[in-house]
């Protein structure tokens, strides 16, 4: 599967993460979820250096993992890497993708996930351990899958969503921009879900959910 090049390294099938030229990859978010990626980024053993940062100062000292310092964010921006936004808020994943100019955005994959030859993860994508992505799917820029979750045969995921750990998306699913499918949440196949949807957890989606908003319950109901 083709990659865009000028957007940063996607990952075309079965989790061969090219980390392109870079021997270096910084983590631009350094809380529980910034945590997750870096033990799978060490996992991979792609990159000779790890680094991370935080716009928030108090969580730029010391370490993130062993072997992974923290940096202020200002001697961050000064080092040539390529860059994963490791920050499990949508919107704030989305902001922070325009402010690291020609950094190229680097995908990291798990070694323990799942990953069709035929399904194509766009740059600046993250999955995780136990997820399953099946062929024909399609993980759009900036996307999360975490722990455990399933993207079934030609599920179509936006940009900046982030599908939460244990949730499936049967066959065919197509997400809207910066959804958030909450932890072990359902998705009938076949079905459409707006820009800026809020599945909540447990909840089982059974149509179209055609309007942004917060879904819960089974089946899914708009509560906000």
């Amino acid at each position: 599967m083709s990659t865009d090049s000028n957007s940063g390294e996607g990952v075309p099938g079965h989790g061969a993460n090219r980390s392109g030229s870079a021997s270096t990859l910084l983590l631009v978010g350094a809380g529980g979820h910034g945590r997750v990626v870096a033990e799978a980024a060490l996992r991979t053993q792609r990159w000779a250096r790890l680094l991370a940062c935080d716009a928030d100062p108090a969580r730029s000292i010391g370490y993130l993992l062993p072997d992974v310092p923290l940096l202020p964010q200002g001697e961050a921006r000064a080092i040539v890497a390529g860059v994963h936004l490791s920050i499990g808020d949508n919107c704030a994943r989305e902001r922070e993708s325009g402010a690291w100019g020609e950094a190229p955005l680097v995908s990291v994959l798990h070694p323990g996930a799942l990953v069709s030859n035929f399904a194509q993860i766009d740059p600046g994508c993250f999955v995780a351990a136990g997820a399953v992505l099946g062929p024909m799917a399609h993980l759009g820029p900036g996307g999360i899958v975490n722990h455990g979750a399933v993207l079934d045969h030609d599920v179509q995921v936006g940009r900046f969503c982030h599908i939460a750990p244990n949730a499936t998306l049967g066959g065919a699913v197509r997400l809207g921009d910066r959804v958030l499918i909450g932890a072990g949440a359902v998705v009938l196949p076949g079905l459409a879900i707006a820009d800026d949807v809020v599945v909540g957890a447990g909840a089982v989606v059974c149509r179209d959910l055609t309007e942004p908003g917060t879904y819960v319950g089974v089946p899914a109901r708009r509560i906000t």
